[in-house]
């Protein structure tokens, strides 16, 4: 039986989607369902991993049957998702020893904050490297038995892949393996060092891997019978990347979720900067790429807030709503409700509504939701750009939920002064993570056919009302100072 299709699997912070790609890069079918998000106390966050085996596990049988596929047809399958979030399980079962901590959980931030110091930069507490720590010291039996070899410690990536291979695979790839403040872009690999810090080897991580390579077969019975091999892993940033087609140092991009997560390529230069921190961003062959990453913390979040306030009766109807008024009447809205991210990193900032009156209506505010969002973006793509080694975002490519607000996306355009551009799919990290698998098995034999394959997408040009935005961002900026000043008043 021909092999026809390639398996994206894409596991985000709150649900898993499977999809089936065909060799002109559409969607054959697909599924989606949320997990439990397990919140013991303030700042902690868990996830339940063998919940997230059995949805995935269900969402591929559910999505072969829905392409009335065979396992033969699938040609490879490829693993995204989200990073940093990290568990201990048994070696010769795969079972969870705890609930893996999620990025989000803070649980470690006063540790943070004492090593930081001590390795000479800073210690986040959204990376694994703290995340290892404190299983290893908190789950009963848990040193002793990856100590022992009993088990392993790891990414969910890395579990995922375990999981599907049934053990015969302990593999990340570059793109997860950065997001855990272990690994070391000077040598491509973990850092003794830091890994030493936490009484733990090297050789007792996963293999840091291609991030387009053939890991392993699947389980059989995954796939009825066929063995289909496991062959791209990556974060879920970097398959948007490459889902964009981002594969040239400046090329950036934007992806609208709950945060915006804005990227740029730099190509084979590690590049520590000011306005964003630097990740792998692939391996491909031998050849390690990097990128920087800043982050709107608040993003597309705000509609979900607005709708929950009854600000607008929806999160669908917020453009319509925005849409019915020129302008925000002078509000503007600082999207700080979890602080701000780059190039501030000041956790301790506020949101805010200002300049409201009593001529303000639910359409101003609507309106100015999206200014904010659309205003931060701007000043994350102004800081990376400041320190890309290449001439960076001579357009911008979006994807996520807002990216289908065309009044949002239009605001973008004017406000950034340049192109934004809109795939035709707005599933770009699947894509990104089909491609890449595909790739490895010789399913696509380069870039430049999973090139040809691309839609025309939308492309929204600054417009005439570019202009009176200019006049609304420089304005919005001292908003901004006023939030960080009443954070810093009120501490």
């Amino acid at each position: 039986m021909a092999t026809s299709l390639v398996l994206a699997i894409d596991a985000g912070t709150t649900g898993i989607r499977t999809i089936l790609y065909d060799r002109s890069g559409r969607e054959v079918a697909s599924a989606y369902r949320e997990f439990t998000q397990l919140t013991p106390a303030p700042g902690l966050l868990e996830h339940d991993p063998e919940e997230i085996w059995a949805v995935t596990r269900g969402l591929m049988a559910e999505t072969m049957a829905r392409a009335g596929a065979a396992g033969g047809m699938v040609a490879a399958a490829g693993v995204t998702g989200q990073r940093a979030t990290t568990l201990v399980w048994d070696r010769a079962t795969g079972r969870p020893l705890h609930n893996a901590l999620v990025w989000q959980d803070l649980r470690t931030y006063p540790r943070c904050l004492e090593l930081s110091p001590l390795v000479g930069f800073p210690v986040s507490p959204l990376a694994s490297l703290t995340k290892v720590e404190w299983l290893l010291q908190n789950v009963p039996g848990a040193r002793e038995k990856v100590l022992a070899g009993d088990a392993v410690v790891g990414t969910l990536d890395t579990w995922l892949i375990w999981m599907l291979t049934g053990g015969a695979a302990f593999v990340t790839d570059t793109s997860n393996a950065s997001t855990t403040s272990m690994w070391d872009p000077a040598t491509g690999s973990w850092s003794p060092q830091l890994v030493g810090m936490l009484g733990l080897s090297v050789d007792q991580l996963a293999t840091v891997s291609p991030s387009s390579g053939v890991y392993g077969d699947a389980d059989p019975d995954l796939f009825g019978g066929a063995g289909v091999p496991v062959a791209a892993c990556a974060g879920d940033q970097q398959a948007a990347m490459f889902g964009q087609l981002c594969l040239e140092p400046g090329d950036g991009k934007a992806t609208y979720g709950t945060s915006v997560m804005v990227d740029v390529n730099t190509g084979g230069q590690w590049v520590n900067g000011t306005g964003g921190y630097p990740l792998g961003l692939w391996r491909i062959g031998t050849v390690d790429s990097y990128l920087l990453e800043g982050t709107v913390i608040t993003g597309g979040a705000v509609v979900g807030w607005g709708s929950a306030l009854r600000l607008m009766e929806s999160p669908a109807e917020s453009q319509d709503l925005a849409a019915s008024v020129p302008d925000a009447g002078g509000v503007a809205f600082v999207p700080a409700l979890q602080g701000l991210g780059s190039p501030y990193m000041d956790p301790s900032a506020k949101g805010a509504l200002l300049g409201l009156t009593r001529a303000t209506t639910r359409a101003h505010v609507a309106r100015a939701l999206l200014e904010g969002v659309a205003f931060r973006t701007r000043e994350v793509v102004e800081a990376l750009r400041t320190d890309s080694p290449a001439p960076a975002f001579g357009r911008l490519r979006v994807d996520g939920g807002m990216a289908a607000n065309d009044l949002f996306l239009q605001a973008q355009a004017d406000v950034l002064g340049i192109p934004v551009e809109r795939p035709s799919t707005n599933q770009a990290t699947s894509l990104g993570i089909a491609s890449m698998a595909g790739l490895a098995v010789g399913f696509w034999q380069d870039v430049e056919e999973i090139r040809a394959t691309r839609l025309p997408g939308t492309v929204f040009e600054p417009g005439p009302g570019a202009a009176g935005l200019e006049e609304r961002y420089q304005a919005w900026r001292h908003a901004v100072d006023a939030v960080r000043a009443y954070a810093a008043a009120t501490r």
